[in-house]
């Protein structure tokens, strides 16, 4: 009995399952299909979607976009004026309080004085900018200008020139007197030789140097050139381009990290034997090593140097690199490490180069000359008892003062008159 009701039960059940089966949702398949085909005629082309559009609803312009246009534009008003007061409260207000106070403060005598040096187009306040400095080239001079009868009246008179150049000539030769490394290395009693000068009349002033800025003026505030002096231009643009002591910290660092690799390599086993450098600054550290110019106490470069001093102590087959040479202090360089120095040798070698490309790249501002001032160049060579030193010179003659307004000179060579060859 058990087993015919477990079969009809089982039946039952099969009996069953179909329907079960039938009454599921199958979830459709999405049947891809290929796009691309060999066949022309089984390529399906593709639908390109219809585009969608939608109504838009008509803008409505209500009153209260527009009151808060209006009030954002009121409010940006309002505060613009509201920091243009309060920066012209405590700049500008200072600034004009304290100018009244001074010009109280002044006598009446004063005030006459300060009323004829001022100028129609002189504003109330300037605020110059940096890297706006610029040069501006002046016309030629005219057959009408009093600077051009001037040199009219000098290229007559042959007794002037020779006043002049010979004037420049002792200028050198005292200049030279005065400083006790050239005077031990001339041997003394310094003579002028020969000199070989020329008088060269500008065709045009010298240029001028403007700097713009913002102006404060009477009628308002705007942004122009103003005139500065030409030394002070000079003394900007060293600041901002100290391209002497970029070059010095550069050859500082360059050859201490050469000497340190060196080492370094050498230390290790890797490296062979260092090839012998021909960079300009070793060369003169070898040759100022060779002649004992450290006893004597002079380690010059071509560098620089005013009237009165010439440059270094070159070697006589070296030549300057260009002409005029310009000079940066009053005396020769002293050497700047003794014998007994307790610096490292590499940082000694690197500190030595360094001022030596200090020394050639320094160029100190000098004075511009006046307008009407003569230029007056050439060499001039001195003789003392043991050595002729040959100077480069370029000075500018004021004939309405008569007097040099500014010298530059340059060494060209120093030679011995008893010259011995080399011991072997």
């Amino acid at each position: 009995m058990l087993p015919r009701a477990a079969a009809a039960f089982g039946r039952a059940s099969n009996a069953l399952i179909p329907a079960t089966r039938q009454r599921l949702a199958a979830r459709p398949q999405l049947i891809v299909r290929r796009n691309i085909s060999l066949l022309p005629w089984k390529r399906n082309k593709v639908q390109e979607p219809l585009p969608v559009y939608f109504s838009r609803a008509p803008s409505q312009s209500s009153p209260g976009a527009w009151r808060g246009r209006l009030g954002r534009v009121a409010f940006t008003t309002f505060a613009l004026y509201a920091c243009w007061q309060i920066f012209a409260t405590v700049v500008f207000d200072p600034l004009l309080d304290w100018a009244e106070h001074e010009w109280d403060s002044l006598s009446e005598k004063e005030k006459q004085e300060m009323e004829g040096f001022a100028e129609e187009d002189e504003p109330i306040l300037f605020l110059p900018f940096p890297f706006t400095t610029k040069e501006v080239q002046q016309p030629p001079y005219k057959g009408s200008d009093p600077e051009w009868a001037m040199f009219l009246a000098v290229n007559k008179d042959q007794q002037l020139q020779k006043d002049i150049k010979f004037g420049l000539a002792e200028v050198i030769r005292r200049g030279v007197e005065r400083n006790p490394a050239y005077v031990r290395l001339l041997g003394g009693n310094i003579k002028l030789k020969k000199m070989w000068l020329d008088i060269i009349y500008p065709p045009r002033p010298p240029a001028r140097h403007f700097i713009s800025g913002v102006v404060v003026d009477d009628d308002g505030i705007y942004w122009g050139d103003r005139p500065i002096d030409s030394l002070a231009a000079s003394h900007l643009n060293m600041a901002i381009y100290p391209k002497a002591v970029a070059m010095t910290v550069w050859t500082f660092v360059n050859f201490l990290f050469k000497q340190t690799a060196q080492d370094v390599a050498k230390a290790l086993g890797l490296g062979s034997a260092p090839a012998e450098e021909t960079t300009w600054q070793s060369v003169a550290l070898n040759r100022w090593r060779e002649q004992g110019w450290r006893e004597q106490g002079a380690f010059g470069g071509p560098g620089k140097q005013p009237a009165g001093a010439p440059a270094q102590q070159p070697q006589p087959d070296k030549q300057p690199a260009g002409f005029p040479i310009q000079t940066a202090g009053g005396d020769i360089l002293g050497t700047p490490f003794s014998g007994e120095s307790q610096l490292d040798p590499r940082i000694q070698a690197a500190l030595q180069a360094a001022s030596l490309t200090f020394s050639k790249n320094w160029q100190p501002a000098m004075q511009p000359p006046n307008r009407g001032c003569i230029r007056v160049d050439g060499l001039i060579e001195l003789q003392g008892k043991a050595a002729v030193m040959a100077v480069y010179v370029l000075g500018w003659y004021d004939p309405k003062q008569r007097k040099f307004m500014g010298i530059q000179t340059g060494l060209k060579h120093l030679i011995q008159l008893k010259q011995r060859p080399a011991g072997g």
